[in-house]
């Protein structure tokens, strides 16, 4: 074993594996925290709509990053003079989700490793065939040009 050792170029060579699988390592751990999603608080949008008869009802399950943040925004500001109530919710919450409740359901998540999260993939499984449910699906670059691209 003390003469394999004594090896120069089998040592250096052992090293620098060693050392390029922990720099990977490092590099796959801080790309994949820096990918975390945030969980949002509840909110609502056009809230003195929400017991009207009449007006409009939509939920959007989501996760606070900058983009969807930005997205949900965008609505908001659009939205300020229609008859539509809104109830923004946590992505982690939509299988408590009753669908019945709304006449339309938003789902904006993000694809981590190939899939959404579980709650969202069985969720989209679940309810594939209903018309009333959106699904925006993001790999989230962390930026958004809102330029159209066609």
């Amino acid at each position: 074993m003390k003469k394999i050792w004594k090896n120069k170029l089998l040592k250096y060579g052992l090293l620098g594996i060693l050392l390029i699988a922990l720099g990977a390592a490092g590099f796959l751990g801080y790309y994949r925290l820096a990918r975390i999603q945030g969980v949002i608080s509840s909110y609502e949008i056009n809230e003195e709509l929400k017991e009207k008869s009449n007006s409009y009802k939509a939920v959007i399950y989501t996760q606070n990053r900058a983009f969807k943040n930005e997205v949900i925004n965008e609505l908001k500001n659009n939205l300020v003079d229609e008859n539509i109530y809104i109830q923004v919710e946590p992505i982690e919450e939509i299988a408590e989700n009753k669908i019945e409740d709304w006449d339309k359901v938003v789902v904006l998540s993000t694809v981590q490793s190939s899939d959404p999260p579980k709650a969202v993939l069985e969720y989209i499984n679940n309810h594939k065939e209903e018309e009333k449910v959106s699904i925006y699906l993001t790999a989230d670059s962390g930026t958004w040009s809102k330029k159209l691209v066609i």
